[in-house]
């Protein structure tokens, strides 16, 4: 008699009580020699499956047996839970055999599936695995939602920008990574923006280590998880719910909460700064019409062979007023010239000035975060309050859900505020050397910067619009401290102030 001996082992647990492969493949060894069986081939499985189509060995038996019908007489295997755990894919199977007239059995549970008397005995075996796997999985299921539930984390690899750990208490959690969590971080906020798509936001990255498709990035900018909290599905009677996770967050709730607004098209999509200004025209919008009052506005004309462009400040018609560039920016030039200061004449003045402006912020910044952190008490007794409901039954899981998200996110902007207004006023000495290294050389910052940054520093020092004359600026209105700092310094040649 030719047989086919099949070996199988699920997991390190059946290993340890004896269904070692290598205990299988002698039992099944001596079996056929006691019988006088020719074994043909051994088919060897120490992959976990629960479907016969998911195990390698066993399509390659299957494919054998195929090959060699005429052959083959009997699979064999030690017991009817290493053949399947699964009751209707393995009366399919036995059916199949049967009809290539292959028997198939266990050694140490043999059925003659020949008389009607054992299909019982056969449904006996092939059903007590089956529940005992229906049971398994249960009770892993159950003890995984319960972790989840405690906000350990469960899954296996660890989301990008996390390494996986285990607590002090031994429980399975997640730290961020030291460099990958940055990272995230930069990803979320800069999302948040609205500005870009997913795909921009992606490329961009790509390169600098967020190495993934587009639907991982997708998933990326949805994960809860990367707020501190777990997310745990439906099962059964019970609902989907968000509790909080025993890791620590990399994104802050509201920039989270931001992303997803953006992501659902519920926020308008700003331009691009790029779109909103021409590189070449940083004083566009700052500057007034000398003869109609109106603001100039700019532009590039073609000259006569139709191939250069020239850039002018000019305003609409029948307005003709019209500037060169050059001319104006180079004007500019000399008027921010004219604000850099020695370092020895400023540092005395502007210090003092920073030492009020430090002061007078620091009276009402403490006013204010005695206003935040009752507030965040109020706060923290209504989540109490909401806890106490739900674990007297007098609310439901929805419910609580619902408003613990709610509480959270005001909770999260009152500390966000608090951790801002902390950091103001701090580090005085660092906005000292700051603002004298700008004084001692505004023109060189202001032409090293940006085209953003260049308009924010026309701001901080213009509080009104400009008039430009060949010769001068005229503005109706200066920044306080610039002024203050600069008519106690020097006159100005190039600006004049109504």
């Amino acid at each position: 008699m030719n047989v086919i001996i099949y070996t199988r082992v699920s997991t390190d647990e059946q290993a340890d009580k004896g269904f070692s492969l290598k205990h299988q493949k002698e039992s099944l060894e001596n079996y056929c020699n006691q019988k006088g069986y020719n074994i043909l081939r051994h088919f060897e499985e120490d992959y976990s499956a629960k479907n016969f189509e998911n195990r390698p060995e066993w399509k390659k038996l299957m494919t054998y047996i195929k090959a060699n019908k005429k052959i083959v007489d009997s699979v064999l295997f030690t017991r009817w839970d290493r053949f399947s755990r699964n009751t209707e894919q393995a009366y399919s199977v036995i059916r199949q055999f049967k009809d290539w007239e292959i028997g198939i059995n266990s050694t140490e549970q043999p059925l003659d599936l020949t008389q009607s008397s054992a299909k019982m005995l056969l449904a006996i075996s092939l059903t007590l695995p089956e529940i005992e796997n229906d049971s398994i999985s249960l009770r892993t299921r159950q003890g995984l939602r319960k972790g989840l539930k405690e906000g350990c984390y469960m899954g296996g690899a660890a989301p990008f920008g996390y390494i996986k750990i285990r607590n002090e208490e031994g429980k399975s959690t997640l730290t961020p990574h030291p460099e990958l969590s940055v990272l995230v971080k930069k990803v979320f906020a800069e999302y948040a923006k609205g500005i870009y798509s997913t795909e921009d936001i992606r490329k961009k990255y790509y390169n600098k280590g967020l190495k993934m498709s587009k639907n991982g990035f997708t998933h990326l900018l949805k994960n809860v998880m990367y707020t501190g909290k777990i997310y745990i599905s439906e099962w059964k009677k019970e609902p989907e719910m968000i509790v909080e996770g025993l890791h620590d967050a990399i994104v802050d709730t509201n920039t989270f909460e931001q992303v997803q607004k953006v992501m659902a098209g519920k926020c308008p999509k700003p331009r691009r700064a790029t779109e909103n200004i021409v590189e070449q025209l940083p004083l566009r919008g700052f500057l007034l019409c000398p003869d109609c009052g109106r603001v100039l506005t700019g532009s590039a004309s073609k000259g006569h062979n139709g191939v250069n462009s020239y850039w002018y400040y000019h305003c609409n018609p029948p307005c003709k007023v019209r500037y060169k560039i050059g001319e104006v920016h180079s004007l500019f030039g000399q008027l921010l010239d004219e604000f850099s200061i020695q370092e020895d004449q400023i540092k005395m003045l502007y210090k003092k000035i920073l030492a009020e402006v430090f002061q007078d912020e620091g009276e009402t910044k403490e006013v204010h975060i005695q206003s935040l952190k009752r507030e965040l008490g109020k706060l923290q007794s209504r989540l109490e309050s909401v806890e106490q409901k739900f674990f007297d039954d007098v609310i439901d899981v929805k419910t609580y859900n619902e408003m613990k998200r709610k509480t959270d996110v005001q909770m999260g902007e009152i500390k966000m505020e608090l951790e801002q207004i902390k950091s103001r006023g701090k580090d005085f000495q660092k906005h000292l050397e700051e603002g004298i290294s700008i004084f001692k050389n505004v023109n060189g910052f202001y032409e090293n910067a940006t085209l953003e940054g260049k308009r924010q520093i026309i701001k901080s020092i213009f509080n009104e619009k400009l008039i430009y004359t060949p010769k001068y600026f005229k503005t109706s209105h200066l920044d306080e401290t610039i002024k203050l700092v600069l008519t106690q310094m020097k006159k100005l040649k190039f600006l004049r102030v109504k």
